[in-house]
C-alpha cells in the first residue's frame, strides 16, 4: 500500500508551527506503519512531551492506480 500525503495545505496550522506557507501543497509519502490499526492505542515516546494532535484523513482505494 502507498500512502500519498498532501501537506502544508492548511495555512493556519503551518503558521502555528512557524513553518513556511507554500503557494502549492507539499506532496510526500508515508510508510504503511504510519497508520494505527483500529482501536489500538497511540504511545508517544517517553523522551518527549512535545506531541501535537493532528487528524489525518485516509482514503483507501483498492484498485490498481493506472489507466487501462
Amino acid at each position: 500500500m502507498k500512502i500519498i500525503c498532501v501537506g502544508r495545505n492548511y495555512a493556519a496550522h503551518a503558521k502555528e508551527l512557524n513553518n513556511a506557507v507554500e503557494e502549492e501543497p507539499v506532496i510526500f509519502l508515508k510508510p504503511e506503519t504510519a497508520l494505527i490499526p483500529n482501536r489500538q492505542p497511540f504511545f508517544y515516546p517517553s523522551f518527549s512531551q512535545d506531541v501535537h494532535y493532528e487528524t489525518e484523513l485516509v482514503i483507501r482505494i483498492s484498485k490498481v492506480g493506472k489507466k487501462y
